[in-house]
């Protein structure tokens, strides 16, 4: 349910940028476009996906972080790994792997920011592409997020980085429809290794039917990484999303 109001706000704050003509790169710095997001209650970060670094924040991200600015002229992909908690940092893989893939609808993540106060706090949040190259790649992205309520220090984002690595091929083959003998000869096992598997896998993410796993790789990825972002490390990435150390 969060996660539909923060589509819906997401989807409404698009069209007024859009109706205002603002949705351009030359124009994303404006004081217009940060009128615009001003406007909302909700916690907003533009980003510069293509570079993967952060470009600007409303006066409600701002207050959260305790920033004395808007726009965050120099920040780099650093901002993500200082602001985000050690134990989220999947999220960061997640995000890369949605816009690099231009995968559709909008990303969906759980994940725990660095407050003000000094303390992490867990933030709902919705991501959107909103401005696309001549070629329509993701260039500019905005995310419209909302501070948790209560403690979620078993949330699921947390409970799925308990699974093993076989958990989660077989948790992400289940998600894909497939059964358990169909598992076990794709993966080469025994049906009984793919149901004490199965078994594990519903009690470390405390569901009890399938309905439940499915709708949870509705938002969280349960794959290690995606094939072609093994390779990637956060911390080999230059300010220029470029890749440190290639020829």
């Amino acid at each position: 349910m969060k996660f539909q109001e923060l589509e819906s706000a997401l989807e409404e704050l698009v069209q007024q940028l859009s109706a205002a003509d603002l949705l351009h790169p030359d124009k994303l710095y404006s004081p217009d476009f940060l009128d615009q997001i001003n406007q909302s209650k909700y916690l907003i970060t533009l980003h510069d996906v293509q570079y993967y670094r952060p470009i600007g924040i409303n006066d409600a991200m701002k207050h959260f972080y305790g920033f004395e600015k808007n726009w965050l002229t120099g920040m780099d992909y650093f901002y993500y790994l200082q602001t985000i908690h050690t134990s989220t940092y999947h999220t960061l893989l997640n995000s890369l792997t949605f816009f690099r893939k231009d995968k559709p609808n909008y990303l969906n993540l759980e994940y725990k920011l660095l407050h003000h106060s000094k303390q992490f706090k867990l933030v709902w949040g919705s991501s959107k592409t909103i401005i696309r190259s001549e070629k329509g790649k993701p260039l500019f992205a905005i995310t419209i997020g909302i501070e948790g309520k209560g403690v979620e220090s078993a949330s699921k984002a947390s409970l799925i980085l308990q699974l093993t690595t076989r958990e989660k091929e077989i948790a992400k083959l289940l998600i894909e429809g497939l059964n358990k003998n169909e598992i076990a000869e794709r993966l080469f096992i025994s049906a009984a290794t793919v149901q004490t598997h199965c078994k594990s896998i519903y009690k470390k993410l405390e569901i009890n039917k399938i309905s439940e796993l499915i709708s949870l790789g509705d938002t969280y990825s349960f794959a290690e990484a995606d094939a072609d972002m093994m390779d990637i490390d956060l911390s080999q990435l230059d300010p220029n999303g470029l890749r440190l150390g290639m020829d």
